[in-house]
């Protein structure tokens, strides 16, 4: 994705209300990376999808490909998150959250720790199933600035360029 069309890096390190994240990714020397946040203009197709596993999500991400043909789409994928410092943390917090999906619109769920968090999403890039992703934290402590501070780094995003 061009440079140009990146229209503010240093207003993604404002702070955020609870909501979603867009996170754009690239491949980088054999390693996927932060290209931009939700400061980016979005591509002519540009596409978010909303799955119940990573089979439908991968079934989603190809069909919209395949409609696109050559001017390619951007695929994003959604995904409710939740991360605590260990994994049993996370996944005692969802426990007391419950059910957040419904059952007629489902999104895959990640509960579990940065690290963890982080190579789920260079997994989903890796994979081709998504060019970025949607995080939809299921609870406040997740917002984006955890997301950007904790996450992000581990896929190669310079906070300090942020602050700049």
């Amino acid at each position: 994705m061009p440079d140009e069309r990146v229209t503010s890096l240093a207003s993604a390190r404002k702070p955020r209300p609870a909501g979603p994240l867009h996170v754009f990714l690239r491949q980088h020397i054999a390693r996927t990376r932060v290209a931009a946040l939700s400061a980016v203009r979005l591509p002519e197709c540009f596409a978010r999808v909303r799955a119940a596993d990573l089979r439908d999500a991968q079934r989603q991400s190809a069909r919209l490909r395949v409609e696109a043909g050559g001017q390619g789409c951007t695929v994003f994928v959604d995904i409710e998150v939740l991360i605590d410092r260990d994994a049993r943390t996370a996944m005692l917090a969802a426990e007391q959250l419950g059910q957040t999906s419904s059952a007629f619109d489902p999104a895959l769920r990640y509960v579990g720790t940065p690290r963890g968090l982080a190579g789920f999403i260079a997994d989903l890039h890796t994979l081709g199933i998504a060019d970025g992703v949607t995080l939809l934290p299921l609870r406040a402590a997740d917002n984006a600035d955890r997301i950007i501070s904790d996450v992000l780094p581990m896929l190669g995003l310079d906070i300090a360029r942020l602050s700049a």
